[in-house]
C-alpha cells in the first residue's frame, strides 16, 4: 500500500471567488480510498503559490526530511494548486524525488515513467504562470490608468484613509491625522530638525520612521498631485489629483528648497547635533588640548542618566551638565545694563535699519523684477506644451523648477514688506532681550541659543570647573556693559565673577566693531529675527 500526504491550497483572492478546501480534501479523501492509498498526513494553504515560502509547505518538506521513506506521494487537486512558477516548480519536483516523494494532481494525472509526458507537465505548470503573469499585466494597466485619471488606488501614505467615491471607485481622504502632517510639513519649512520632529511626534502618538518621514517631506501626493511612474512607453508624469491635498504647493515647494540646502550641509561634525540638554557642546574649548568638547549621556550604576561635557581628544576633562550650564547662565545674568546702554542700543539699531531701508528697497525692485521675468517664462512654457513642442517629462520638470523659483521671491518680496512694517516691534524686542539675557536665552530654543553664545563670545571660550575664559566678548556688548559706572570700578575687564578675559592673547581694549558686526549683534538679541550674512539682512528667527 502506497502512502500519501494530501495537501490542499487556496490563495485569498480564489477563496473570495468560492473556492473550498473542504472540497479539495473530500475529493483527495475519496481519490486514495478508491486507489488503496494510506493518507500519512494532511495539509490545508491559504497562501499565494507564486513560490514555495508557504509555511504549511514549509512544515511538510521539514516532515519529508525528518521521515524519510515514509511518504511516497504527495496529492493534490490539479498542478495549479501545487504551483504557479514553473522553474521553481521544476526544481521543487526533483528536491522531492531525492527523499523519495512523487507528486501527482488527481485531475490531471500524468504518468511520469514515460519520458515525453514531462512535456505536457511542463504546459501543466507552465499555464498557472502565464494566467499569473497575465493577470499582473491587467492589474498594473489599471492601477496606471487610474493614476493618469488622478486616482490613488493603492493604500492610502500616512495622513490619508481609503474609501469608496459615490461610483464605487477607490478615493483618499484626509484622515483625523491630516492636521500633523501639515504641521510637520510647516515645522520643516522654518527650519526645524527632522529628527526633533519625529521625536515631537511620537509623543503624539504617530510613529514615523526616519527613512518614510523623508520620503513623506518628498511626496507631492500631500500638494493633491499624484505621479505616475515611468513605463516603457510613458515617462514619469506629475499630475493633479481628484484627492484634497493636506498642505498647499507653495508649502511644498518651501520644504523642498529646504530639503535641497540640508544636503549641501550634511557632514557635520558629532558635536554639532542638537540637543536641548547640552546647548553649550561644540562651544566650549578643552582647556588642556584646545580641541572642542563634546558632550554625551552616561548611565550610572543606579540606572539612572547624566549628561556630561567632556572631550574626545585628550580625555581630562568631564563635567557635569548641570555645572556647565549653571555657570553660563550666571554669567549671563551678571550682564546688566543701564538706561543710557539701552538708549545707544537703540540708537545703533535705528541708525542701522535706515541704512538697510535704502538696501531693503533696492533689493525688493530687484526681487521684483525677477519675479516677472519668472512669470513670462512660465507663461511661455505652457504655450510651447499646449503647442506640442515640449515632451510633458521636459515640462514637468521645468516646471517645478520655476514654481519653485516663484514661490521663492514672492516669500522673499513678502518677508521684506514684513520686516519694514514690524521693525518697531522687532526693535522692542530686541530691547527687552537687553534687559534680561538670562531669561531670553532660557527662553530661547537650542539654535538661537548656540547663535547667542557665539555671538557673545566670539573667540575660544574655556571652562576649567569653577570659571569661564576666554579672550574676549563682542565689542559691542562689552562697550554697552562698561557704560555702567559701577562695573568700570572692577578689576579690569571683568564683567562677570564666573569669567576671566585672558591675557595671553588680547589686552583690555574698548573698540566699536563695524557696522556688520553691531548689526549682527542687534540681531542675535531679538526674539524674532536673525541676521543672514549670505544674504545680507534681516530673516526670521528659526525658532
Amino acid at each position: 500500500m502506497k502512502r500519501a500526504v494530501i495537501m490542499c491550497r487556496v490563495s485569498t483572492d480564489e477563496q473570495a471567488k468560492g473556492y473550498s478546501l473542504d472540497v479539495q480534501l473530500e475529493q483527495l479523501i475519496r481519490y486514495c480510498n478508491r486507489n488503496n492509498i494510506s493518507i500519512v498526513k494532511q495539509y490545508k494553504e491559504d497562501h499565494s503559490a507564486k513560490n514555495f515560502n508557504r509555511p504549511e509547505f514549509q512544515k511538510f518538506l521539514q516532515f519529508v526530511k525528518k521521515n524519510k521513506e515514509e511518504v511516497d506521494l504527495l496529492l493534490i487537486t490539479s498542478w495549479d494548486r501545487f504551483s504557479r512558477n514553473l522553474t521553481d516548480s521544476l526544481v521543487m519536483l526533483r528536491t522531492l524525488e531525492k527523499y523519495g516523494v512523487k507528486v501527482q494532481a488527481v485531475e490531471q494525472p500524468i504518468d511520469m515513467s514515460i519520458p515525453e509526458n514531462k512535456a505536457m507537465l511542463a504546459i501543466f505548470l507552465a499555464i498557472p504562470e502565464i494566467d499569473n503573469d497575465r493577470r499582473s499585466i491587467k492589474i498594473r494597466g489599471g492601477i496606471r490608468g487610474s493614476l493618469k485619471a488622478g486616482r490613488w488606488c493603492r493604500i492610502a501614505p500616512i495622513g490619508y484613509k481609503n474609501l469608496r467615491d459615490q461610483n464605487n471607485k477607490p478615493i483618499i481622504v484626509p484622515s483625523t491625522i491630516a492636521h500633523h502632517i501639515k504641521y510637520i510639513f510647516e515645522q520643516i519649512a522654518i527650519g526645524k530638525l527632522q529628527s526633533e520632529l519625529r521625536t515631537e511626534i511620537y509623543k503624539k502618538g504617530i510613529k514615523i520612521s526616519r527613512s518614510n518621514l523623508s520620503k513623506l517631506l518628498r511626496n507631492p501626493i500631500y500638494m493633491g498631485k499624484i505621479i505616475v511612474p515611468k513605463s516603457e512607453e510613458e515617462p514619469m508624469m506629475i499630475i493633479d489629483g481628484i484627492h484634497e491635498g493636506i498642505i498647499s504647493e507653495n508649502l511644498y515647494f518651501q520644504v523642498q528648497q529646504v530639503l535641497s540646502n540640508n544636503n549641501k550641509i550634511r557632514k557635520l561634525p558629532v558635536y554639532k547635533s542638537l540637543r536641548e540638554e547640552l546647548p553649550l557642546r561644540g562651544m566650549l574649548s578643552c582647556s588642556q588640548c584646545g580641541e572642542k568638547l563634546t558632550g554625551s549621556r552616561s548611565k550610572s550604576a543606579t540606572g539612572n542618566h547624566y549628561f556630561y561635557y567632556h572631550c574626545n581628544y585628550c580625555a581630562k576633562e568631564r563635567y557635569p551638565m548641570d555645572l556647565v550650564n549653571q555657570t553660563f547662565e550666571s554669567i549671563l545674568a551678571d550682564f546688566t545694563f543701564t538706561n543710557e546702554a539701552k538708549e545707544i542700543y537703540q540708537l545703533m539699531v535705528k541708525d542701522l535699519l535706515s541704512a538697510d531701508a535704502k538696501d531693503s528697497k533696492l533689493k525688493h525692485t530687484q526681487l521684483d523684477k525677477t519675479l516677472n521675468d519668472v512669470l513670462a517664462r512660465i507663461e511661455k512654457l505652457q504655450d510651447l506644451f499646449i503647442d506640442g513642442k515640449i515632451e510633458h517629462n521636459h515640462y514637468s520638470d521645468t516646471m517645478a523648477r520655476y514654481t519653485a523659483q516663484k514661490f521663492s521671491l514672492t516669500d522673499e518680496i513678502n518677508q521684506i514688506k514684513k520686516m519694514d512694517s514690524d521693525y518697531l516691534n522687532w526693535l522692542k524686542n530686541g530691547v527687552v532681550a537687553l534687559s534680561n539675557l538670562k531669561i531670553h536665552y532660557a527662553n530661547s530654543a537650542i539654535r538661537d541659543k548656540q547663535q547667542l553664545i557665539s555671538s557673545i563670545f566670539p573667540e575660544k571660550f574655556e571652562f576649567d570647573g569653577k570659571k569661564c575664559r576666554t579672550s574676549r566678548i563682542n565689542d559691542v556688548l562689552r562697550y554697552m556693559l562698561l557704560i555702567d559706572s559701577d562695573l568700570q570700578n572692577k578689576k579690569s575687564g571683568q564683567l562677570s565673577k564666573k569669567i576671566e578675559l585672558s591675557t595671553l592673547v588680547e589686552s583690555e581694549r574698548i573698540e566699536l566693531s563695524s557696522k556688520q558686526a553691531t548689526k549682527e549683534l542687534s540681531t542675535r538679541l531679538s526674539s524674532d529675527w536673525v541676521f543672514d550674512k549670505k544674504q545680507g539682512q534681516r530673516q526670521p528667527l528659526l525658532a
